[in-house]
């Protein structure tokens, strides 16, 4: 990192922006954190791909399979309880080869909340509603005037509890002038240099498809709305209108809707759907597949995947979310930073997870000058444009399988309760079950508002009782062939 030297009144800034990191005080955990109990499988190909990537074995890779779980059942139950002071989470690969969730918060008995649910924490000065409050300072600014090409990204770095703003090294005054005229607070922003321009990886994708202006790019995740099938994208790809065909030059589609900048997504409609089933599963470009089993967003520090033709299927981890980037003809919001690398022609393309959960389809990333890819770099930037928000725009629903024939729904595992403390007080509630069709799951408990989670086959219930306290937990999972219902009941507190 380059130190700055300036003669200007914002000399107290500069050094903020360059030297400033926030101190965070470690508080070991008293809980370990809950093991999950099924154990997903792990195909050979994915398994390569994350030793070559990740450096992880396959005794490290179904460590991580199982920590990723935990830390998605758990995360929302911490943002509950520590509201106003929770200052965001992140999976962390620890130096005894375990992965574990590290809940960061802005004071000690908020710590003792997260501690509870078996994460390590950080005490931080800034909680994540005040770091979101002067992203959105920045977002704003962006928005309003035209953002100097050499501030190439900024985002919120849970880590350092900051606001990071990347720029090339002979923008730097500019960075500092944009972080002054946002109005932020200097201690909460950090100077970084990019390590190359962002610029979209349109032209040539994973999954491939031709494009009626002359482009080709690729398939995210296959899609439904009512009886239209089809695939998401990215949206620089091409505008809506635009048509689409295979390599094999069969008729595809057309671009239903698109948006770039400010979001990077869009959706293609099959116009001919017998030519093109949908299937769910992304190639990993080794002769095999990932499944796709549902999109459940994953935490800073979680591995993930994408798969693209440029350069095949790689892997990285979440480096940080709500990430806004300068592609030069306008700012992109609300992306997701990884260091799975990709190139020009990666555009599109699906991010997922280990364990299959869709994340969202490539964006671009930082490219180092006269190379069409960054997987030379280390760490490579990417940024991936998040799914969730496709469909929630489009109305359109994550294509997981074909319907089943319906039944009704099976309960096979209920572990009911699993403490978190020595005191028995915190605890959760584990099942997983198979259901047929449209399905609803349902806990009953001691909470009106519990901390749930449902992936479509796992769920879990995290809740705190009171010590003596009599409790009883239900799960209902219901289709429209009838409900399925597991109940436990016990006390709270230490055993007698």
């Amino acid at each position: 990192m380059r130190r700055i030297r300036s003669t200007s009144p914002k000399r107290g800034l500069v050094a903020a922006l360059v030297l400033s990191a926030t101190m965070l005080a470690p508080i070991a955990a008293t809980a370990a954190p809950p093991v999950d109990p099924s154990e997903p499988a792990i195909n050979q190909q994915l398994l390569s791909a994350m030793r070559r990537d990740l450096g992880l074995d396959a005794q490290q890779a179904k460590r991580y399979l199982d920590a990723e779980r935990s830390a998605m059942a758990r995360t929302p139950e911490a943002k509950k309880r520590l509201g106003a002071a929770y200052a965001g989470s992140w999976l962390e690969h620890g130096k005894d080869g375990r992965f574990r969730l590290v809940v960061a918060a802005t004071n000690a008995d908020a710590a003792e909340q997260a501690r509870a649910l078996g994460a390590e924490t950080r005490i931080v000065k800034r909680s994540l509603a005040q770091l979101d409050a002067a992203m959105g300072r920045l977002d704003q600014l962006g928005k309003r005037s035209r953002t100097d090409a050499g501030i190439h990204a900024w985002y919120l770095d849970v880590k350092t509890n900051q606001l990071v703003i990347e720029a090339d090294f002979k923008a730097q005054d500019a960075a500092l002038d944009f972080a002054a005229r946002s109005g932020v607070d200097a201690g909460a922003v950090r100077f970084q240099e990019s390590r190359g321009k962002p610029t979209p990886f349109n032209i040539i994708g994973g999954e491939q498809y031709n494009i009626s202006n002359g482009d080709w790019c690729s398939i995210g995740f296959p899609v439904t709305r009512g009886a239209d099938t089809g695939f998401v994208t990215a949206g620089h790809c091409g505008g809506a209108g635009l048509t689409t065909t295979g390599t094999n030059g069969v008729a595809q589609g057309v671009f239903q809707a698109s948006n770039f900048p400010g979001t990077d997504f869009a959706w293609i409609r099959l116009t001919n759907p017998g030519a093109w089933p949908l299937q769910n599963w992304v190639t990993n470009y080794a002769g095999g597949t990932v499944p796709i089993n549902g999109s459940n967003p994953a935490p800073v520090g979680a591995a993930i995947c994408r798969s693209g033709a440029r350069t095949g299927y790689r892997c990285g981890t979440i480096v940080s979310t709500n990430v806004t980037v300068n592609y030069g003809i306008g700012n992109v919001n609300g992306l997701v930073q990884s260091s799975a690398c990709a190139g020009r022609g990666d555009s599109g393309g699906s991010f997922i997870t280990p364990a299959g959960q869709a994340q969202g389809v490539t964006s671009g990333g930082q490219l180092p000058f006269g190379s069409n890819d960054n997987c030379a770099v280390n760490p490579p930037v990417t940024y991936h444009q998040p799914l969730l928000p496709i469909l929630n725009q489009y109305g359109l629903t994550l294509y997981t399988g074909p319907v089943a024939p319906t039944a009704p729904p099976v309960i096979s595992q209920f572990d009911c309760p699993v403490f978190l403390d020595p005191d028995r007080t915190g605890f959760y509630c584990d099942a997983s079950y198979s259901s047929s069709g449209a399905t609803t799951v349902k806990w009953f408990g001691i909470d009106p508002e519990p901390s749930t989670y449902d992936d479509g086959a796992n769920t879990w219930y995290t809740a705190v009782c009171d010590i003596g306290e009599r409790v009883r937990v239900t799960l209902r999972v219901t289709n429209a062939d009838g409900s399925a219902w597991r109940s436990a009941l016990f006390n709270c507190g230490p055993a007698l």
